[in-house]
């Protein structure tokens, strides 16, 4: 059998074990959040770029994933984008810089927000969800898009990065579905894009370097609770299992990121970008959210 099969099965083994171990979340609030569909910017999105054409005319998640693999991997990504720029953050701004004259590439937080910004000027409900691994030594996390299908009557988990899903073979995941199947060792896999099957059973092994990294990226998550054009001042909902000490981790975390950017000499910017990161976790306290942030956004 291929060494990296090998070597990704077992990372996803343990990387499972560790949501195994601590399945359950806080319990937190319930939180409703709000999905803004009618700013002004949208038509200007609409007529700058072809999105609507893109989208299709299909159902909320077969025009969601047109939009996320037309326009997602036609960007390139850039790991390091968000500790280098100033560009204003929103869906406009981030496609005229990735497609512009000379393209440039975006990392995970951009693309998903250009995927839901798409989204919400389709009328479909998105919002971005950030997935974080159990270990402070780590200072790599992901950040993915989550539709809601009205067909479905369910949220799916949608990633502009490698323009995949998730399934257990019988319906596409969202965040917390594929956690829980971690969590319980059931049979699940991205789906890539030009793969023709959903079958888990043949496509765990193919893409093991996905479905371990999804994994890894499990332990806890963040939950935009307020989606529209551009940034706001919104908290995010944290969605963090019983006994984690957050505080502690972000703080080993950014002490690590920083040691690592000074020994490998990242720009000035990068450090002071991780540096003010570190000032502001010692006084942040999160939004504790619940699992009812997975039901319907439809009132």
């Amino acid at each position: 059998m291929n060494k990296n099969i090998l070597v990704g099965r077992r990372c996803l083994e343990i990387y499972s074990d560790l949501i195994r171990t601590s399945p359950a979340f806080e319990r937190g609030q319930e939180i409703v959040c709000s999905y803004d569909f009618d700013n002004e910017k949208f038509e200007q999105l609409k007529s700058r770029y072809p999105i609507q054409k893109i989208a299709g005319s299909g159902g909320d998640l077969e025009r969601a994933l047109c939009i996320c693999r037309r326009i997602g991997l036609k960007i390139a990504h850039q790991g390091d984008f968000s500790l280098t720029s100033d560009l204003e953050f929103n869906s406009i701004t981030l496609l005229d810089y990735a497609l512009g004259d000379g393209g440039h590439g975006l990392n995970c937080v951009g693309k998903a927000k250009i995927l839901v910004e798409c989204c919400l000027a389709l009328g479909i409900y998105a919002r971005r969800v950030g997935l974080y691994p159990n270990s402070p030594l780590d200072t790599d996390n992901h950040v993915v898009a989550e539709i809601f299908d009205r067909r479905r009557k369910k949220w799916i988990m949608l990633d502009p990065t490698s323009g995949g899903f998730y399934t257990d073979g019988k319906e596409p995941l969202s965040c917390l579905e594929m956690r829980e199947n971690f969590a319980t060792g059931a049979m699940g896999s991205a789906v890539l894009p030009r793969q023709k099957t959903t079958d888990p059973s043949i496509l765990r092994d193919k893409n093991i370097d996905w479905n371990s990294y999804y994994a890894k990226n499990c332990y806890y998550m963040t939950v935009e609770t307020s989606s529209g054009f551009g940034e706001n001042d919104a908290p995010l909902a944290y969605l963090l299992p019983v006994g984690f000490d957050f505080k502690e981790n972000r703080k080993k975390n950014a002490e690590y990121l920083l040691q690592t950017a000074k020994r490998e000499k990242w720009s000035d910017k990068a450090v002071a970008s991780i540096q003010k990161l570190m000032r502001y976790y010692e006084e942040f306290t999160p939004l504790i959210g619940s699992t009812s942030l997975w039901s319907s956004p439809i009132r």
